[in-house]
């Protein structure tokens, strides 16, 4: 069982081989407005453009909105102004307003600052531990705007998918993006980065969207074998190791670590890359349920089509849909690929292979919670 003190060593290995990728990212921005990263769900995308961004600072802040849990349109407003916030104040200084002490006559002009930005009523949203539901997303987007008359900043909207994981969902997602794409254009010192699944790709670069034809647009995906060896060179694993279980892992972050990690801390006699991973399968019992979860609550066939995309069997074929129409598995696929379970990639499959040697039934789940969390899962 690979060893859960073993996963920062993993992880910091992973986002060193990766940096190329990030510098890529990086330059795009350097060279213009508006950069945009794709990719099937979790493959890195938010690690990655999180380390190619860096922390930010008070002269060129990083304002980071993630969609996923944001619950409408006030929802986001307070995350704007929180942003803000700390981008006006830094992290000390608006973690020093927020407890409520006796604001030091050096962070008193950046207070003013920020009450300008956001109003009286916007800087006390701020300092909420909740929405309050009364802030208006247009004021907190105007907010925004006017930082950026001030200081160049870094807009960065990560999983734009999320509204559309929910039905009816109040965030009018591509309102928001013509607010931003409008608000880019009248300030040229906003940078934009979006990022999400690439199913989202039509609602955003659509000729009907706000960012179409805008920017530059990358697609990440899982990282590629040569990255791997790097990977297993910082873990002292063999590199034809890293090869063989990559290509059984199809190089899912999550996965491949775990793999690797087993590999290095293990103390069990050598096995071959298969049984590895079919070990680390085994472990992930309670991850292939809450993912069976997840599928259900998609689609009342989620489940089931899950299972047919995990055995290789065509999930439009008559024997497998039943009664449902194509165009009802067509939707299930959508929303399945959509939440980050399935991709496509010439062949429907699991995004996570672990759940997916679980379906099949190849091996039989352990309880192993320390497995489980031995490395998070990389968005």
């Amino acid at each position: 069982m690979a060893s859960v003190d073993g996963a920062p060593r993993a992880l910091a290995a992973l986002e060193v081989a990766r940096l190329n990728e990030g510098h890529e990212i990086a330059v795009a921005l350097q060279a213009g407005q508006v950069v945009g990263v794709l990719g099937e769900g979790e493959v890195g995308k938010t690690t990655t453009i999180r380390q190619a961004l860096g922390p930010g600072d008070e002269q060129y802040p990083v304002v980071d909105l993630d969609l996923d849990g944001v619950a409408g349109d006030e929802h986001l407003a307070f995350q704007i102004a929180r942003k803000v916030a700390v981008a006006v104040l830094g992290a000390p200084g608006f973690s020093t307003l927020k407890v409520g002490v006796l604001v030091p006559a050096s962070l008193e002009p950046k207070r003013i600052e920020l009450a300008e930005l956001l109003a009286v009523d916007g800087l006390e949203e701020a300092l909420r531990d909740w929405p309050s539901g009364t802030y208006e997303l247009e004021r907190a987007l105007t907010a925004l705007e006017q930082l950026a008359q001030r200081r160049n900043v870094v807009l960065w909207i990560d999983h734009l998918e999320a509204p559309a994981l929910t039905p009816r969902h109040p965030l009018d997602l591509e309102r928001l993006l013509w607010a931003i794409r409008a608000m880019a254009q009248r300030q040229p010192s906003l940078g934009i980065v979006l990022s999400g699944r690439d199913q989202i790709e039509d609602r955003v670069l659509g000729r009907e969207a706000a960012f179409y034809e805008q920017g530059r647009w990358l697609t990440l995906d899982n990282p590629p074998p040569e990255t791997w060896r790097e990977v297993a060179r910082a873990l002292q694993v063999p590199a034809a190791a890293a090869d063989e279980l990559s290509s059984l892992t199809r190089g899912h972050p999550e996965a491949t670590l775990l793999a690797l990690l087993e590999v290095a801390t293990g103390t069990h006699q050598p096995r071959n890359a298969l049984t590895i991973v079919w070990d680390v399968a085994a472990g992930s019992g309670g991850l292939t349920g809450r993912a069976m979860q997840h599928a259900r609550s998609l689609h009342r066939l989620g489940g089931q089509v899950m299972t047919q995309v995990a055995r290789g069997e065509a999930p439009y074929g008559n024997g497998q849909r039943g009664k449902s129409p194509p165009q009802e598995i067509r939707k299930v696929l959508g929303r399945l690929r959509m939440a980050g379970l399935i991709r496509h990639d010439g062949a429907w499959s699991i995004v996570n292979p672990l759940i997916g040697i679980v379906l099949r039934g190849d091996v039989t789940p352990l309880s192993a919670p320390d497995r489980e969390s031995g490395v998070e899962a990389l968005p």
